[in-house]
């Protein structure tokens, strides 16, 4: 009897025992899927965001490149007035399109730079030849996206300025910090690093704190999770400077590779995401970024969230500057283009809106209520 009772314990407790194995090695295999795919959708995500900002810049590129008062600044050789208005219109667009910062410099035909919208007192002009990105757009007279760390790094719109002829190049760049931004909206925070060997001196990122061999690339870095990153141990870092993902008490944390336009790793972007966030991510629960991340949704529905969510991105710009957008706007932005426009105008006064046809803005400077009778 006891011998019976002892072999049917010993088969209980080894049955226990393989089910718990089992249930252990599914529940493991479970969470692998889970950051697999959320590891995979945070790189599209990276990628759509990317779009995004080419594709916004481009449409600020080439409505600068058209400014009048721009192109006679370049053909009268005129550095300082070029300065200052890309500084005046700098200065609106971060106003009106609630940005971190956007640097515009205008190159010339040898690539040198010609002006730029920051520290116009202290402009240390140089050379711009090795870049190969604006011979093409000299030779080829096209717009080029890159991602490069020639001062000040990040991403780069660059356009021809035509008046007949090529007089000039108008570059457009856009800091990390924006998309750092976009992607706190979705419970996620990303640092970016550049390889430091990559930085001039010259850089504004120059200052910002280096690990290991990359240094912060935006300035709105989370220093808590920089800390994190700084006291991993080196298996882990390991991982994460050879864009793999590991996981901490608390964070699910991603590395994906910047590049430029031929393909040559830059840096890093490194993204966190906490443990309650991240089935979410991986498209586990019903939400809106599931939507965006399944393979079911199409490239027209990307676009538009993440273009448009929550906000008509024109609502906020001055009627000088619809005026200046409106042959610029991909078809794709034009209704919430025309929305915008359609509301800003129709609140001027006839005398505001004569000033703002024949001049590009309202020359009396003073706001008069109305709508057109």
């Amino acid at each position: 009897m006891r011998k019976k009772l002892f072999i049917i314990i010993s088969v209980l407790s080894f049955l226990t025992a393989t089910i718990s194995v089992v249930i252990y090695n599914l529940y493991k295999k479970r969470e692998e899927a889970i950051m697999n795919r959320a590891y995979d959708n945070i790189n599209r995500f990276i990628i759509l965001s990317l779009v995004s900002e080419k594709s916004q810049s481009l449409s600020l590129a080439l409505a600068l490149s058209k400014n009048k008062d721009l192109i006679e600044s370049i053909l009268n050789n005129n550095p300082k007035k070029c300065s200052r208005i890309l500084k005046e219109i700098t200065d609106t667009l971060l106003k009106h399109l609630n940005r971190k910062n956007i640097y515009v410099q205008v190159i010339d035909t040898r690539l040198n730079i010609f002006a730029r919208s920051w520290d116009i007192k202290n402009q240390n002009l140089f050379s711009l030849k090795n870049r190969e990105d604006l011979k093409i757009v000299l030779n080829k007279k096209i717009p080029k996206y890159t991602i490069s760390t020639t001062p000040p790094a990040g991403i780069k719109i660059s356009v021809p300025i035509i008046d007949k002829n090529l007089i000039g190049i108008l570059e457009v760049t856009v800091p990390f910090d924006d998309l750092a931004v976009k992607f706190r909206n979705y419970a996620m925070d990303m640092i970016t690093f550049f390889k430091k060997e990559y930085i001039s001196e010259q850089d504004f990122i120059r200052s910002n704190p280096i690990l290991d061999e990359y240094i912060v690339a935006n300035g709105n870095y989370n220093k808590r999770n920089l800390n994190i990153l700084t006291n991993l141990e080196k298996q882990k870092w390991e991982k994460i400077i050879h864009f793999e993902y590991i996981t901490t008490k608390n964070l699910f944390i991603a590395s994906y590779p910047i590049k430029d336009h031929k393909g040559r790793s830059l840096g890093m972007f490194v993204v966190f995401v906490n443990n309650e966030s991240l089935k979410n991510i991986a498209g586990e629960q019903k939400s809106i970024l599931k939507s965006i991340f399944t393979l079911e949704s199409t490239k027209e529905d990307i676009y538009h969230y993440v273009n448009h969510s929550g906000k008509n991105i024109f609502s906020d710009m001055s009627p000088r500057y619809i005026i200046n957008f409106k042959n610029s706007i991909e078809e794709k932005d034009r209704i919430y283009f025309n929305e915008a426009a359609k509301d800003k105008l129709q609140k001027m006064s006839k005398k505001e809106l004569i000033d703002l046809i024949l001049y590009g803005y309202n020359q009396t400077q003073t706001k008069k209520e109305g709508k057109i009778k």
